[in-house]
């Protein structure tokens, strides 16, 4: 399968950046025509093939968005980036609108079976705009910016509404999306994470595949040519 795995957090930095990575390679292990799009704060960042980034930096010309990478509550130790809850109105409205464009040429270019989305959060709403089929992976840290902004409420709830699956990575996350949208009718798969130090050591990343064919399948009857 083509498959995009999408995350607002670097894939060094933050845990869903290091669970997409790692989940990322995992896949192509398999064979699977795998791409990230992701947020980044560093310039520096290592260069990868099929890895996208999209740079969130104050001071950097070249950076689409000229503020800090939007971070949720908790995950910023460095102090370098820049809270989703205190983004103003105009860098929101910049985000997401830099974020789509971006995430809308890798549709086109890309053309992917399915589209992962790291937290249910604003690049699950691309998603669902874009009209692609797409799982979401929640992980908690989102719910807090939904009860204290919202401005992500609407994003969220659609979002999540119409996501083929969200997968709840710890209890926390199953709170919030049970509060959020409740089960789904059983789209909603408890999916626990190993540690940090076990990301890429584990084969915790096996079952996606299957999960992802049922996603299509549901939504067009069938897999892509290239997965039959």
């Amino acid at each position: 399968m083509r498959i995009l795995i999408a995350s607002h957090e670097s894939l060094a930095a933050a845990p869903s950046g290091r669970a997409a990575h790692a989940c990322a390679y995992g896949l192509a292990t398999l064979g699977h025509d795998v791409r990230l799009l992701v947020v980044e704060g560093s310039e520096s960042a290592e260069h990868e093939p099929n890895v996208r980034r999209v740079l969130c930096h104050a001071d950097a010309p070249p950076a689409p968005l000229r503020f800090g990478p939007p971070v949720f509550d908790g995950h910023d130790p460095a102090g370098r980036g820049l809270r989703f809850t205190a983004m103003s109105d105009r860098q929101l409205t910049e985000y997401r609108d830099v974020l789509r464009e971006e995430f809308d040429r890798q549709i086109d270019l890309y053309d992917p079976s399915i589209v992962h989305c790291q937290h249910v959060f604003l690049f699950g709403h691309l998603a669902l705009e874009a009209g692609v089929p797409y799982v979401l992976s929640a992980y908690g840290d989102e719910f807090a910016a939904y009860d204290a902004d919202p401005r992500y409420r609407r994003f969220m709830q659609e979002a999540a509404e119409n996501a083929g699956r969200i997968l709840t990575h710890d209890a926390a996350a199953a709170r919030g999306v049970e509060a959020l949208v409740g089960s789904l009718e059983g789209r909603v798969v408890p999916f626990p994470l190993p540690g940090a130090d076990q990301l890429h050591s584990g084969r915790w990343w096996q079952p996606l595949p299957q999960l992802y064919s049922d996603v299509v399948v549901e939504r067009f009857g069938r897999l892509p040519d290239e997965a039959n």
